[in-house]
């Protein structure tokens, strides 16, 4: 009895052994499976891969705000589904990356929206600010979820327009909600003053359009009136619709320059009940 008792833990400690080398070695497979799929999406993502595919759209552009005195960068690209985008900067380091996990990865994403952090000038100056985006092409390179290579790009610059100057409503005054509302302001003509971050001298911009912006402060839910305007427009009419009595409402009016640059000047007026 003794020895089969021996015989029977010799024959379990070494079921034992089998079974975690066997753990060990599914454990092991996976790592490699996992290490070449990851090898060969790096090589997939880096060599051609037939005709490459452009994006839609891509963009860059550094929006400033005259009135809160910030600045910051802004990337936006569209195009077929992709698993990972990149954009590289003219010295060819890389700027902004973004990779889809699990289930998009399958799916795929097509347009994004990105906004940096707009620290104030007196925090980080303007040109600490321009050194870290610094003027030139920037490349947008892709892969697609059928693992095609995506590509685009788009120019920088520095030419950053003045904040348009308001001129109605005033800050904080009280608008009568039964007159109809007209925003306007004076042209942009000239370019900030890149060391100072204040409206310079300079004249050699030009202006491509307007966006005016209207916010209800006051409601639960987001109501805005937003429009896009030619480059010879001073005024917009909001809607009477958009306008009610005893609220508080903050408007921007950006001034948008060839390059895509563009430089808010923001205020709030309250109506009347």
């Amino acid at each position: 009895m003794r020895r089969n008792k021996l015989i029977d833990n010799s024959d379990s400690r070494l079921s034992r052994s089998i079974r975690d080398l066997n753990i060990w070695s599914s454990f092991l497979v996976a790592l490699l499976i996992f290490g070449f799929m990851h090898m060969a999406y790096d090589l997939a993502y880096g060599q051609e891969n037939g005709v490459p595919v452009e994006f839609s759209a891509a963009e860059i552009r550094i929006e400033t705000n005259s009135s809160d005195g910030d600045a910051g960068l802004q990337i936006f690209f569209d195009g077929e589904p992709w698993q990972r985008v990149r954009v590289t900067g003219p010295d060819g380091r890389q700027v902004y990356a973004v990779s889809n996990r699990n289930i998009l990865r399958g799916l795929g994403s097509t347009e994004l929206f990105m906004e940096s952090n707009e620290p104030n000038f007196e925090e980080v100056s303007l040109p600490e600010i321009l050194a870290f985006i610094p003027e030139g092409e920037y490349n947008f390179n892709g892969i697609t979820i059928e693992a095609a290579n995506m590509e685009g790009s788009a120019i920088l610059t520095h030419d950053l327009p003045c904040g348009p100057e308001l001129t109605f409503p005033e800050e904080e005054q009280i608008i009568d909600p039964e007159i109809p509302l007209v925003i306007a302001w004076d042209p942009v003509t000239n370019k900030l003053n890149n060391e100072t971050g204040e409206c310079g001298e300079e004249t050699n911009i030009q202006i491509i359009g307007y966006q005016v912006i209207v916010d209800n402060e006051d409601s639960e839910i987001q109501q805005r009136f937003d429009i896009k305007l030619p480059a010879d427009a001073t005024t917009v009419s909001v809607p009477t619709e958009f306008i009610v009595p005893n609220t508080a409402y903050k408007f921007e009016v950006l001034a948008i320059e060839a390059s895509g640059n563009q430089t808010i000047s923001e205020s709030n007026f309250m109506t009347s009940n």
